[in-house]
């Protein structure tokens, strides 16, 4: 066996100096008080919040505070410690070893140890549930406990990326060993480990109590809730009333206006999400390369971004964020050229040949649907521009709009469907584009748009069997230039988070990378509180 190398080390105690202020009211000014309750507005239902399920909407704002994984994110992309202190792996990146935290006591106040993280990753996932577990759990060849807090990770291969996707929470053995994962109490009454837990879940909300005992430092809030409601205009007007203490993604028009009242600030950060429209590969329309060439061309995403965000996002050129290590700045968004995207689609067969300005080939005109999910304004309006710039090359669209859960269970599941508008994580590491774009996640994985192309596969391959990051580099700039040449689909553009929050909350920091975990870290100074 290879030697293993020391990964990630104890993080060393900071002696922080405090000046003490001479005046009490100065001291509770600047001290951060345990108290109040933040109240965080959502739009939709959560059908489960149990982790292993699901990882969208409400769910994922919620099991982020319940559940720890092994690692967390920093703010700028970092791996840090969490369940696990510290690691090392063989220099074929095959087998890790964790060293996990002594101490820490899941909401029922059973300990976590070992069995726990093996339990997690040993987990029978039903091959018709598509859980967020599924891509590591298929990369795990054994898990071995080698003592009540040291846990060993064999991979099926070599893995660089392996580390990232170790975020995901923890499952208590004790409450779920031998239990049917869809059916059990757990998914409404989840127990982890993290800084908040449930306390009760009804239909219109669900509220959380801090973790006390956090190992990293019980939160400085007493409490979150999470009220639920039908779109996104009423959780707009009970955070102007107050009702409401925060509201995530909000509308890009909303930004000046909040600016105008005095109980809220706007934080704002620059999405990990590429909004793309994907389009059905195994339809016939959409084989030729060329074609889906030339609608790239044919789409002005500049002025969208102006018109519809209100400058506030930037157009995507692939699957990689601008400010990844990965990026390649030398590839770069197509240009707007509806005169090239004519070009293309008659060298691909597509011409007015009736009159009626609606492009046509062996007697069919160039029509399709795209399905939209209910309840994102900025989709909508994109929707609308896109549709009239692919009428003005002879292109007809139609929309239909759907609500989250039957566009994924009918149609994208299903590949039922000629394209849709989705909007993508793509997280820390640029191997998330696997499990989307590589030809092994068709069948079972979440390559909805059956996208096959045999040097892509290849370049993602080596780049999670690579373990030099200048290597990693060279290959994922060749994957974004091959994207770029044979592109799954419409790449639109990466937009701007605004997160609007009651003034009183101090410490709120927001990244892409750790948005909900950072809750912990809130506080309302004694002088603003509202609530006791």
């Amino acid at each position: 066996m290879h030697s293993k190398r020391l990964v990630t080390l104890v993080l060393p105690a900071i002696l922080i100096l405090v000046q003490i202020s001479c005046s009490n009211r100065e001291n509770q000014k600047q001290a951060k008080p345990f108290g109040d309750t933040l109240i965080i507005g959502s739009v939709g239902k959560a059908r489960t919040l149990n982790p292993a399920l699901e990882d969208s909407g409400v769910s994922a704002q919620v099991k982020d505070i319940i559940f720890d994984g092994l690692i967390r994110i920093g703010e700028k992309g970092e791996i840090l410690p969490c369940l696990a202190v510290q690691w090392e792996k063989d220099e074929e990146g095959r087998e890790w070893d964790f060293h996990l935290r002594k101490g820490v006591r899941f909401h029922d106040g059973h300990p976590f140890t070992a069995d726990d993280v093996a339990f997690t990753f040993n987990l029978d996932i039903a091959p018709n549930i598509r859980s967020p577990y599924s891509q590591i759990l298929s990369q795990i060849k054994k898990v071995r406990v080698k003592d009540l807090y040291t846990v060993t990770i064999r991979l099926t291969e070599p893995s660089t990326s392996f580390i990232y996707d170790l975020v995901l929470g923890i499952l208590p053995k004790h409450l779920l060993e031998g239990k049917d994962l869809r059916r059990t109490q757990f998914n409404y009454k989840p127990i982890g480990t993290g800084p908040f837990r449930l306390i009760r879940w009804s239909p219109d909300k669900i509220e959380l109590g801090a973790n006390q005992d956090y190992f990293l430092g019980r939160p400085y809030l007493d409490g979150v809730v999470v009220k639920l409601f039908k779109n996104k205009n009423i959780v707009w007007a009970n955070l102007m009333k107050g009702e409401i203490d925060a509201f995530q993604n909000l509308k890009p028009c909303a930004y000046d206006r909040i600016g105008k009242v005095s109980h809220l600030k706007v934080y704002s950060y620059l999405m990990s999400y590429y909004h793309l429209i994907v389009f059905n590969l195994d339809d016939p329309l959409f084989k030729d390369r060329r074609v889906r060439l030339a609608l790239n061309y044919a789409i002005d995403k500049d002025t969208i971004i102006k018109k519809v965000l209100r400058g506030r996002g930037d157009i995507c050129s692939g699957t990689i964020l601008a400010d990844s290590w990965a990026f390649n700045p030398q590839v770069k968004p197509f240009p707007y050229n509806p005169q090239k995207a004519l070009e293309l689609l008659a060298k691909a067969g597509w011409q007015d040949t009736d009159g009626d300005h609606i492009l046509d080939k062996d007697k069919q005109p160039f029509e399709f649907q795209l399905l939209l999910c209910e309840g994102f304004d900025e989709i909508d309006a994109a929707t609308l521009m896109i549709m009239e710039q692919l009428s003005n090359i002879g292109v007809k669209v139609r929309i239909k709009i759907l609500p989250l859960e039957v566009l994924n269970r009918e149609h994208l599941y299903t590949k039922n469907f000629g394209a849709v508008f989705i909007f993508i994580n793509s997280d820390v590491d640029p191997d998330k584009s696997y499990r989307f774009w590589h030809s092994s996640q068709i069948k079972s994985g979440f390559n909805f748009s059956s996208y096959h192309n045999p040097l892509i596969d290849r370049l993602l391959d080596q780049g999670r069997h690579t373990s030099n990051q200048e290597q990693r580099k060279r290959i994922y700039d060749q994957f974004q230039e091959e994207m770029k040449k044979d592109p799954p689909g419409i790449f639109c553009f990466w937009r701007e988070s605004l997160l609007g929050v009651h003034k009183r909350f101090h410490g709120v920091r927001t990244s892409p990378y750790q948005m909900y975990k950072g809750i912990r870290k809130w506080y309302v100074p004694l002088d603003e509180r509202l609530r006791p």
